[in-house]
């Protein structure tokens, strides 16, 4: 009885040594000798023992110091001993509570602490420098590609559209008769005499296609198709279409929207360098102006500008007002006979900004400008343009 009390005796007083130490995974280095093991911390001293191999540093003047890649070392150190540096990666060495009893030593702890913090602040702090930089270089995107297109040639801009205007006379068929483009032109020259621009030269084509949609090309191509002509209440309607897509021109947003498709890096290359490295990485994706949709931003910039060169030529912008509307009840009505689908990159009723929002858009600035102006009225049947637009398909 009594020998099974002393086992359990010795038992507990093992269990309570075990509580008493404290195990970490090191390494140890004695001159140029390496050895792996096992930190024991006691009450009183810290043990290395590799096999046959440690050492023995008391606590007390232990010094204790971080290193290495990003501080993830732990050295240990003893001035009796300094032949042998012990070190660990286990960070939970620093909040042992044996080594935290020696005032000395939870300075030093304090101090590798307060430089795994500080180390953490200067992370943080390029992390977010880096992205403020990044963030400065994409804020800078838009004026860097407005930069570029200026400095591209107009000569070279249009031969850049009529590359793409190639690329869809193969695909669709145009209206060619000299009395409908008389009387197309009854309603272009009254507008397009008063936009001041000395770059591009405006040229309208009517493409023979029953979807309601128009777009424009860089150096000046404009295309309507005959479904928007035909679904148009009055010739101020179409007034309002030509004029928002001439303002895509002289905005020059193709031209921007294809250069700003290369890449920021790529821009700054070019904005620093040579643009004509760039003129030609643009006429080899010439084909992107048919595939990219305008942003929000590009859109509304047309609207505005266009309704500017409305109001400057004398013809009634609420005519863009009311051609929007008619879209947006065809769009609801049928979206997939007399509408270009959403994914046309080219449809004049573009979801950037969405049609309703546009339409809102236009009318505050009809409220803001309280213009009250007399309009032109265009020297046009409009009636039998229409008729003659219906006709010519089969003359």
């Amino acid at each position: 009885m009594n020998e099974k009390i002393n086992e359990k005796e010795e038992i507990n007083l093992m269990d309570d040594t075990t509580d008493r130490l404290h195990n970490y995974r090191a390494s140890a280095f004695e001159n140029n000798n390496r050895f792996f093991g096992e930190i024991v911390i006691s009450q009183d001293t810290l043990n290395f023992q590799s096999g046959d191999n440690g050492v023995v540093f008391p606590l007390k003047e232990l010094t204790i110091k971080a290193g290495g890649a990003n501080d993830k070392m732990i050295f240990l150190t003893h001035a009796h001993n300094p032949v042998w540096t012990v070190c660990t990666t286990d960070h939970k060495l620093l909040k042992d509570s044996f080594l935290n009893s020696y005032p000395r030593i939870t300075e030093q702890i304090e101090n590798i602490q307060t430089g795994k913090t500080q180390a953490f602040m200067v992370l943080v702090f390029i992390l977010i420098l880096c992205i403020g930089s990044l963030y400065g270089l994409f804020a800078l995107k838009e004026p860097i590609v407005t930069s570029l297109t200026k400095r591209i040639p107009p000569a070279w801009e249009q031969k850049l559209g009529d590359a793409a205007f190639l690329q869809i006379k193969a695909k669709k068929e145009f209206i060619d008769n000299a009395q409908a483009d008389h009387a197309l032109k009854k309603i272009t020259t009254p507008l397009f005499s008063r936009i001041p621009q000395d770059r591009h030269s405006f040229k309208v084509h009517i493409a023979i296609d029953p979807k309601i949609n128009a777009f424009a090309l860089p150096g000046g191509t404009i295309v309507l198709n005959t479904g928007l002509i035909n679904a148009a209440a009055r010739p101020e309607e179409i007034a309002g279409v030509l004029a928002h897509e001439a303002a895509h021109i002289t905005l020059q947003h193709g031209t921007r929207q294809l250069i700003a498709s290369l890449g920021i890096f790529a821009l700054i290359q070019a904005f620093f360098g040579d643009a004509t490295g760039l003129m030609a990485v643009l006429a080899d994706n010439s084909a992107l102006l048919l595939t990219r949709k305008y942003s929000r931003d590009y859109e509304q910039e047309a609207d505005k500008t266009g309704w500017s060169y409305l109001e400057d030529a004398g013809i009634d912008p609420q005519g863009m007002i009311d051609f929007f509307k008619l879209l947006l009840k065809e769009q609801n009505n049928k979206p997939d006979k007399t509408i270009s689908k959403t994914g046309d990159s080219l449809n004049f009723l573009s979801t950037h900004p969405a049609a309703g929002q546009r339409i809102q858009y236009l009318q505050n600035l009809k409220d803001k400008s309280g213009k009250n102006q007399e309009y032109i009225n265009f020297d046009l049947d409009f009636k039998e343009f229409q008729d003659l637009i219906k006709r010519t398909r089969f003359l």
